[in-house]
């Protein structure tokens, strides 16, 4: 019997690799076992890449979402045969690095990001893929334009986020520098631009941005849409997840890059379809289950692509929502890791997450041996 590992990060608590082992030591020696680093295009994208190609990760420095000095790295690798650049959103403009409100909503740029994706197109790559997962800035991605070399023109104000201040913008130079790279966004969400779907209405309340905020967020971005349209016959609302990262996906596509989905879009980089062909059982899981797990998470996906090949799929999660709705078809079983009533603080300690993770896979490889043995031809083998 074979037992493959695929859980996404929990975040603030252990990385997928860290959680694939847990739950691996759960499983007796007689099991064969694969741990397979995974994402869904945010957060830990990197590490399941690096952990399936190899490369090297770069160290630059750049700025944070308030305009704060950082270092950040991103991984350089092969990838069929090509130079390739994965970046983070979040590890350098990410919501963690600060404490959202809405002047920080007034502040937050996507300036760094554009500085990483510089210094990849210096590195000479065929392609750069950017998670847009987990941002703290609503601007637009006109920070992300500026940091490029987009020549833009701004109201005098006291608010650092461009998206309050433009008036308008040219892409010409910006755009030559993308000549014979693939520019590629992961995402998750298909928000629009604008409207009530729209990056300002959805995601600016998330960052702390207050109604009157939101309603000025939400005119200039349709005053950028209109000028889009107008200067280089694109609408922004016609394309799936522009308005992903707080517009980030939109800025994405000015460059002349596309989006794609998250999980899927790593799901074949992997080459999940292949590697999981063999295995008996496959853990996978993510830190809380709900109904928002159905909209291109982990969990999900790899559920979905198991079910096309009979293969049973557990998930283990460290909360789990009671009402699961349509997922639950998707599962042999949905477990929460936790043994007892217990502090949020105390559930995301990486020791105690680990412990609690190996503990509750113990108990299904337990449940599942058991069933093989009853399913079994009488030598004890599945």
């Amino acid at each position: 019997m074979k037992v493959i590992a695929m859980i996404d990060s929990f975040k603030g608590s252990a990385t997928s690799e860290e959680l694939n082992h847990a739950a691996l030591k759960g499983f007796s020696g007689e099991w064969k076992k694969e741990s397979i680093p995974i994402a869904d295009g945010g957060e830990g994208t990197m590490a399941a890449l690096f952990a399936a190609y190899g490369g090297s990760y770069k160290t630059v420095a750049s700025v944070g979402p308030l305009g704060e000095e950082r270092l950040v790295s991103y991984l350089l690798t092969t990838i069929d045969q090509k130079r390739v650049a994965i970046i983070e959103c979040a590890a350098i403009i990410g919501i963690q690095l600060l404490d959202p409100t809405d002047k920080t909503t007034r502040q937050a740029s996507s300036y760094g990001l554009g500085l990483l994706i510089a210094d990849a197109i210096n590195e000479k790559v065929a392609k750069i893929y950017v998670t847009l997962g987990g941002s703290a800035t609503t601007d637009g991605g006109l920070g992300l334009l500026k940091a490029l070399g987009a020549e833009m023109s701004n109201q005098p104000t006291a608010d650092p986020n461009p998206l309050l201040s433009v008036s308008h913008f040219s892409l010409a130079k910006v755009r030559r520098l993308f000549a014979g790279i693939e520019l590629l966004a992961l995402a998750d969400v298909t928000n629009p631009y604008t409207g009530e779907e729209g990056f300002a209405t959805i995601f600016g309340p998330q960052k702390g941005a207050s109604p009157q905020t939101v309603q000025e967020l939400e005119q200039q971005a349709k005053k950028v849409a209109s000028f889009v349209k107008q200067k280089y016959d694109l609408d922004l609302n016609e394309i799936a997840g522009t308005g992903a990262a707080g517009g980030i996906g939109g800025g994405i596509v000015l460059l002349g890059g596309q989006i794609c989905p998250g999980f899927m879009t790593i799901a074949k980089l992997l080459k999940l379809e292949t590697r999981i062909s063999d295995a008996s059982l496959i853990i996978t899981g993510e830190g809380r289950f709900d109904r928002q797990t159905a909209a291109g998470k982990v969990p999900m996906g790899v559920a979905k692509i198991a079910q096309s090949h009979g293969i049973p799929v557990v998930a283990l999660c460290g909360q789990r929502e009671s009402n699961l709705g349509g997922i639950l078809p998707y599962f042999a079983g949905i477990f929460s890791i936790q043994s007892g009533p217990i502090l949020l603080k105390k559930a995301m300690k990486k020791s105690v997450t680990l412990a609690n993770m190996t503990e509750t896979a113990q108990a299904v490889a337990a449940f599942y041996g058991k069933i093989a043995n009853v399913n079994s031809d009488g030598n004890g083998s599945a």
